[in-house]
């Protein structure tokens, strides 16, 4: 079936271990942060930003500036507004662009950063 897709491991595992180097060494090897799908690039956004890797956090926040849909960007802005070290660049980036989010999308994520602020 050409539109099946085998993961080299399943994402749950890769979060347990909280393992910034098998992250490194699956996007190395998969380029899953350059995934077209939504549905991968969303779910490999959320592992890398669970287990702290840095490096995508620039690519899972231009995918929310461009993937307007709450069922993405909701999960993705909560994540990074939990990691201290970039609450307060994902709040502006957010800030930014929150014109491009529908009113439903855009007062939800406000009411997130109201909780992480507080």
């Amino acid at each position: 079936d050409p539109f099946h897709v085998e993961f080299p491991l399943p994402f749950k595992a890769v979060v347990s271990t909280q393992s910034t180097g098998i992250i490194g060494q699956l996007e190395s090897a998969f380029n899953f942060g350059e995934s077209k799908n939504s549905e991968i690039l969303f779910a490999w956004c959320r592992v890398c930003i669970k287990a702290r890797y840095d490096k995508i956090v620039d690519r899972a926040l231009q995918f929310v500036t461009t993937q307007g849909r709450m069922k993405f960007v909701r999960p993705i802005f909560r994540d990074l507004f939990a990691w201290d070290k970039f609450k307060q660049y994902a709040i502006r980036v957010f800030e930014d662009n929150k014109d491009f989010y529908h009113n439903i999308c855009r007062s939800m994520v406000e009411k997130d950063i109201l909780a992480a602020k507080a």
